[in-house]
């Protein structure tokens, strides 16, 4: 395994962008060591490795960007159980890492709708709604299983994010994450693109909501153009 590890770190260095690196640390991110090796690089190297569970373990304990988006395209999700993923969700530190376990290792687990609605009654893990959430724009976006009780769960939660009455006001993240599943639950059919439009609200006194709302509209119109949404 050090092997391993040891070839992985010397392949980023050698792909290593110190711009990048210097960009991402000024905004905040202060991870051990950033190589700074774009997305597209990181991919090439996940896909000349394969899967291989005990190496992402190895890889998400490091403290080093790049090893643990590796470690979302390397381990295998069908091992993947939900226990293990709500502690790499208690352990992300940044915003881009939960967008990186939730497009690529998280929506394709097994009962993953389960594994999303698990996630919105966490109030420990800082990025666990936002997981959820974007979870859940992964399988709209590829139309896999999502139980009836899990949509109807996920539309009274992004009521609570986006329209929120006695809780505390969302983060920013969570927002984006709700809006961007949101508008791939629209995208499905007309229905659902009005059902969500519905659940928005144009006449929000929110100008923040009133924004989301438009955004949508101009998605789903764009989608269904013979389609009302009026």
């Amino acid at each position: 395994m050090k092997e391993k590890l040891t070839d992985i770190r010397r392949r980023l260095r050698l792909a290593m962008n110190g711009v990048i690196a210097n960009s991402m640390r000024q905004k905040g991110m202060n991870y051990k060591l950033i190589f700074g090796v774009p997305l597209p690089e990181i991919l090439q190297i996940a896909k000349e490795i394969g899967h291989d569970a005990d190496l992402a373990r190895a890889l998400w304990e490091e403290d080093v960007r790049e090893m643990k988006i590796l470690a979302t395209l390397v381990f295998p999700p069908q091992e993947m159980t939900h226990d293990e993923a709500r502690r790499w969700v208690a352990a992300i530190p940044y915003p881009e890492i939960a967008e990186q376990c939730s497009n690529n290792l998280f929506p394709l687990m097994a009962q993953a709708d389960g594994f999303a609605v698990s996630l919105l009654s966490d109030t420990q893990s800082p990025f666990a709604r936002t997981v959820a959430f974007l979870v859940f724009a992964q399988l709209f976006k590829r139309n896999l299983p999502v139980s009836r009780t899990a949509v109807e769960i996920f539309f009274a939660e992004s009521h609570c994010t986006l329209q929120p009455e006695e809780q505390p006001e969302a983060s920013w993240t969570e927002k984006r994450a709700t809006v961007q599943a949101l508008r791939f639950f629209g995208r499905l059919s007309p229905e659902n693109a009005r059902a969500v439009l519905d659940e928005v609200s144009a006449e929000s006194p929110s100008d923040e909501l009133r924004e989301f709302y438009d955004e949508l509209k101009f998605e789903f119109e764009t989608v269904f153009p013979d389609e009302s949404f009026s």
